[in-house]
């Protein structure tokens, strides 16, 4: 068996690999967040389920999408400050793909996957741009000295990780304090040069993510505009494991890119990403 004739005849149709794949992701997504709310959600699932399976062959409505799409939005109305930024992207992308349902014109949700995905680039660059905490590096101190950004390469070194460990404890410890003793705590660096290391991460970020927002929005279909998004990809999984955010992000790219390779590389981290969230590893 030619295993990548396979997968390329698998790739050439992306529209479906992408939605395909972005079922998986948002089926897991609502598995875990099931539990909250149940009560509600128990009969709006019955309901759904009953209806799809009874009457998927005899109507065009696409009854599973609606009914993740109505889970998603029961969500929002009940969660809405402490829902993930990903939950609003999920919720444009399913809607997308339910009107693609309807008009079947590929370069309609093709038009409004790029708008969406450089839409959510380019707010992500103007809020970074518009945090004095962010743009100060303070924030990427901060996360680094607590082992949350490049946590998994602080593994590899033990006094490194125990630093962060620690401040991470002497963190807990002044949250349990009364707010009036006005008591302080000194952290130490995980790494000498963690200050440079933050600000070379803002500017990089900063520079990265505006040259695939404006790219996305010129060329959303060149393998150098993917190769750039994919580079952003890699660096924000290295960084820190976003890896629902980062799943919906390589679906896009699924959508959009031309290259086989890249297309490939797209759905290997969309799987990965899956893994890693069943399994409950990473910020999903």
């Amino acid at each position: 068996m030619n295993y990548w004739s396979a997968i390329e005849n698998k790739l050439k149709d992306h529209i479906e690999t992408a939605i395909q794949l972005l079922l998986i992701i948002l089926s897991v997504y609502i598995f875990f967040t099931a539990e909250d709310h149940r009560i509600w959600k128990v009969p709006i699932l019955f309901l759904g389920l009953i209806s799809w399976f009874f009457f998927h062959k005899k109507t065009k409505h696409p009854i599973i999408w609606i009914l993740l799409f109505l889970l998603l939005i029961f969500d929002l109305s009940h969660s809405y400050f402490w829902l993930a930024n990903h939950h609003f992207m999920l919720m444009f992308l399913v809607l997308i793909v339910i009107s693609y349902s309807y008009h079947r014109q590929s370069e309609v949700l093709l038009k409004n996957v790029q708008l969406l995905l450089a839409f959510v680039i380019l707010a992500s660059v103007i809020q970074k741009i518009t945090s004095s905490q962010f743009m100060s590096g303070n924030f990427n101190y901060y996360m680094i000295n607590r082992g949350t950004l490049f946590g998994n390469f602080l593994n590899f070194f033990p006094e490194n990780h125990e630093i962060a460990k620690r401040n991470v404890e002497s963190f807990i410890a002044l949250n349990a304090t009364d707010p009036n003793l006005h008591q302080s705590i000194i952290i130490k660096n995980v790494n000498p040069n963690v200050r440079l290391i933050s600000i070379i991460l803002v500017w990089g970020t900063i520079i990265l993510e505006s040259i695939v927002a404006f790219a996305i929005l010129w060329k959303p279909k060149s393998t150098w505009t993917h190769v750039f998004f994919t580079t952003m990809i890699v660096g924000i999984l290295i960084t820190r494991l976003e890896t629902g955010f980062m799943a919906l992000l390589a679906i896009c790219g699924i959508f959009l890119c031309r290259n086989l390779k890249l297309r490939l590389f797209n759905v290997l981290v969309v799987l990965g990403c899956a893994a890693l969230i069943i399994t409950k590893y990473g910020y999903h």
